[in-house]
């Protein structure tokens, strides 16, 4: 396979362009597919006839063009004239250059996608006239299927990446009034939007609450109710929770009508999108264009994905709200309400079922054992029953998915204690109870999650509770696994003793293990 070569063409606004050339290395950044097909093209041109040397780039939104693939492996590809690099990207046509003297030929070929040049095929020949007016033909009747390859893999790549970024913003705060804007300004952008606006759905009223919106000015907003009734969610519902599409609001089908009327607002392409929580609606998000816009299928997953993340990040804000408003409530029966949520969340994620209830009573036990003082035991307590409480946070194609997570889904899993630390910021103030359900993840030799404390520095009731939250894990069924035997799952800890757990808690673990109803 060939190396990559890492260099970049800097042109902004199309100044003199310089070419310069580094040390043979990936491009940073770049996606696993984009060098895949870099690794491609240049292995195909390296195979015709009469070519020496191939290579392959990217021309980024601000006309820098960085180097992906080259051919032959560990050769630095020929320097082209800055002249004729800058020319190629500015224009967007092809240039040969032939070398009577050296007998060699050139080319460099632009790689164009709705009218800009978004990558660059450079080759050269041994042969002075290899580059004759009908190979040239054929190789920019060629570059069109190659620019379309580049531009579907770099699309899948941006897309995976802004709806991660989606993902972290609505999970970053469970008021949703703080990550809104963000999250209705990154989907506008990848669905090249003028104007977004969520809905949230009171099920009591059956009416629709505008949230936040994205594109509209002050002036346009104070002409529609912030409360709206629609039959476009029936419409959603009989359509099967699918997207309702629209080319053109001039000619709005039966039953498709914007909630709050902006199709009267100069708006003619309209999507509306379900935001579905545990079969519940939860509101709708409305995405419109100035111009007429046709249905884009390629972003049909994308799109469900993302109202999915929307729905529940309005879930959570619902959840977060009847927190804080029944705080009195709460400070009455607290121990009782925490109870309740965390067999609530076990509801959910069926494979924990009476997780929390056992290691609540195993900590409880350690706890005591090891002379923790007694004013401590409620907030641990609370701790254990709660320590999952962040994956209701977790779409449940991660939470109950039976095999293997990919990386991207363990890292979304793993923000489950980040998830469960802003769930219960603001309800409590207790020390123990926070550390439990946010470092228990961690590992004794640094390599846990979510910050990589090490040693002394994870507070000690999340090193005796990771303790026990293993060991229980690790002796139920799971779905992609039967239950170890006691002894097994002891024979582990002992193992990640000064490795994963902190050694001194194993042993007193050990200690109370017989003990264990």
């Amino acid at each position: 396979m060939p190396k990559l070569l890492c260099s970049m063409i800097s042109d902004s606004n199309y100044p003199s362009t310089g070419t310069l050339l580094a040390q043979i290395n990936p491009i940073p950044n770049a996606s696993t597919e984009v060098l895949a097909w870099g690794n491609q093209w240049v292995q195909f041109f390296a195979g015709l006839k009469g070519i020496a040397q191939a290579w392959a780039a990217q021309v980024d939104e601000k006309h820098s063009a960085h180097w992906v693939a080259n051919w032959p492996p560990g050769v630095a590809p020929h320097q082209f004239p800055k002249e004729t690099l800058q020319s190629v990207v500015r224009h967007g046509k092809a240039l040969t250059i032939q070398d009577r003297k050296t007998l060699t030929s050139e080319g460099v070929f632009p790689l164009i996608q709705d009218d800009q040049v978004i990558g660059l095929i450079g080759l050269m020949s041994h042969q002075a006239d290899y580059f004759t007016p009908e190979t040239s033909k054929w190789i920019s009747s060629l570059t069109g299927n190659i620019a379309r390859s580049l531009f579907q893999e770099d699309y899948k790549n941006r897309e995976r990446q802004l709806e991660f970024s989606i993902y972290k913003v609505l999970q970053s705060n469970l008021d949703i009034k703080n990550t809104l804007p963000v999250a209705l300004e990154i989907t506008a952008e990848v669905l090249k939007a003028d104007a977004v606006i969520a809905h949230s759905h009171n099920p009591s009223t059956q009416q629709f609450e505008t949230c936040v919106t994205y594109g509209l000015s002050t002036a346009t907003l104070e002409r529609f109710p912030r409360r709206h009734k629609s039959d476009l969610a029936g419409k959603l519902f009989t359509n099967g929770n699918q997207p309702v599409w629209v080319e053109d609001l001039r000619e709005t089908p039966p039953g498709s009508h914007p909630i709050n009327g902006l199709g009267n607002m100069g708006f003619c392409g309209y999507l509306a999108l379900p935001l579905i929580a545990h079969h519940d609606i939860k509101g709708i998000l409305e995405v419109f264009w100035q111009m007429p816009h046709t249905e884009k299928t390629y972003q049909v997953g994308f799109l469900e994905r993302v109202s999915e993340q929307f729905a529940y990040a309005m879930e959570h804000d619902s959840i977060l709200k009847n927190l804080q408003n029944n705080n009195q409530f709460l400070a009455s029966g607290y121990n009782v309400i925490i109870e309740g949520l965390s067999r609530t969340l076990e509801l959910r994620d069926l494979e924990t079922d009476g997780h929390s209830q056992r290691v609540s009573r195993l900590t409880m036990l350690l706890a005591e054992h090891m002379l923790i003082p007694q004013e401590q035991w409620d907030d641990i307590r609370r701790g254990a029953l709660l320590h999952d409480i962040g994956k209701i946070g977790i779409p449940d194609a991660i939470l109950l998915k039976p095999g293997s997570l990919t990386d991207q889904e363990r890292k979304m899993m793993q923000l489950h204690v980040v998830y469960a630390y802003n769930i219960l910021s603001p309800t409590t103030t207790s020390r123990h109870t926070l550390d439990i359900i946010h470092y228990h993840h961690e590992h004794w030799n640094g390599k846990g999650y979510p910050d990589g404390l090490k040693g002394l520095q994870i507070p000690l009731v999340a090193r005796i509770f990771s303790v026990v939250d293993v060991f229980d894990a690790l002796t139920s069924d799971r779905p992609y696994r039967p239950a170890w035997s006691r002894s097994q799952a002891l024979n582990y800890l002992m193992d990640q003793a000064g490795i994963q757990f902190d050694p001194k808690v194993v042993k007193a673990f050990m200690e109370i293990a017989d003990g264990k109803p």
